[in-house]
């Protein structure tokens, strides 16, 4: 058996020989060569089993050794294979957590987009049935009820214009065309509220006259005219081609002298003023003070929109006082100055009449009207 001792293998071969011999032993020896014969022939086998035995030894060990060997290479391989195995099992487990926890946050996206969903439909639905009211509220509008609500429209707006900006001429021509639209619609249960607008309308007309558009018009040109203005400007002189005539010296030389007087006059400008001119100004700063003279007059157009006439005329003769300080010498600003004289007898803060009326009358008609449709239904 492979799986035997060698050692054993060994005390049986002995044994045998053992045996062998004692057998052999009552055979009576004829002579010496036989006895010496079967002495080496007895060794011999001796030795061959000995050497049979230590082969089948060896090839016992040698295959233990394999045995053992293989052994340990499957152990080793059982092992990795293990902990191949285990690592797998890991992975798996952590992807399977992963994909659980992604497949957890697109159900509650799913939800959300549910719920959202269901909110806009929900939306959707109140927007449709709110449009499905106006609609049938629409429908039972007719041609009358939208010249009323214009008319409304009309009569608010001449009461902001009249409260915010003053405007007295704007106010009376929106007042007029709400009573146009009352008067077409032909209902005696309109006259309180067209007696109303006359006397509004008639009220109007004597501020009527104040044209706070023409006045905010020419203060803005004059801003824009202020941008032309210079303190100072050197004067420019061409040189006039003389033609040469053929005459004497003498009439060349009374030539010459008339040119140069006239060319050394044109050097020399008188102006009277009644104060002595003083430049108070370096020509670098000029830019600034003109954006401060085109402050001014845009100062002025606010105050005359907020109905402000204090602030008004101080701004005029302020901007006066530097037209007649700084520029002196520009031929622009007499003309400036005349301007803003006109400006500054502009009557600027205006009593208005109360135009409120017209609008609570026909307020109080839209809502007895409002109430006879809805007996009517």
């Amino acid at each position: 058996m492979s799986g035997d001792k060698p050692e054993d293998n060994k005390q049986a071969t002995t044994d045998a020989a053992q045996k062998s011999a004692v057998t052999s032993r009552p055979a009576p020896p004829s002579s010496k060569v036989s006895k010496k014969t079967k002495s080496e022939t007895t060794k011999s086998g001796s030795n061959l089993l000995g050497l049979l035995a230590l082969l089948i030894a060896v090839a016992a060990l040698a295959l233990a050794g394999w045995m053992y060997q293989q052994d340990q290479l499957l152990a080793a391989q059982e092992e990795n294979a293990n902990a191949s195995f285990k690592s797998e099992l890991r992975s798996l487990s952590a992807s399977q957590a992963e994909f659980t926890s992604l497949i957890t946050a697109q159900r509650e996206a799913l939800s959300q987009l549910r719920s959202d969903n269901s909110a806009r439909l929900d939306a959707l639905s109140r927007r449709s049935q709110d449009l499905e009211v106006t609609v049938q509220s629409l429908a039972t509008v007719d041609r009358r009820d939208w010249l009323l609500a214009e008319a409304e429209y009309l009569l608010r707006l001449a009461n902001q214009r009249a409260q915010l900006s003053h405007d007295a001429r704007s106010a009376a021509q929106l007042l007029s065309s709400a009573d146009e639209i009352l008067r077409d619609l032909d209902d005696a249960a309109l006259h309180p509220v067209r007696a109303e607008l006359a006397k509004e309308i008639a009220g109007l007309q004597s501020s009527a006259e104040r044209d706070v558009e023409g006045s905010y018009l020419a203060l803005q040109a004059l801003a824009s005219a202020a941008e032309k203005l210079k303190i100072y400007q050197a004067p420019t002189y061409q040189v006039v081609p003389v033609a040469e005539e053929q005459t004497g010296w003498q009439q060349r030389l009374q030539n010459g002298f008339a040119a140069a007087w006239e060319k050394l006059r044109g050097y020399i400008r008188i102006r009277h003023h009644e104060e002595n001119f003083r430049a108070q100004l370096a020509p670098e700063q000029e830019s600034a003070l003109r954006a401060s003279l085109q402050l001014m007059f845009e100062q002025a157009q606010l105050a005359l929109l907020a109905n402000q006439p204090v602030l008004y005329q101080r701004a005029l003769e302020k901007s006066a006082a530097w037209l007649n300080r700084y520029y002196q010498l520009d031929e622009h600003r007499d003309a400036l100055l005349d301007q803003i004289k006109v400006l500054a007898a502009v009557q600027v803060e205006a009593d208005l009449p109360d135009i409120s009326g017209s609008l609570r009358s026909l307020k109080e008609y839209l809502k007895s009207n409002r109430w006879q449709k809805e007996v009517r239904q």
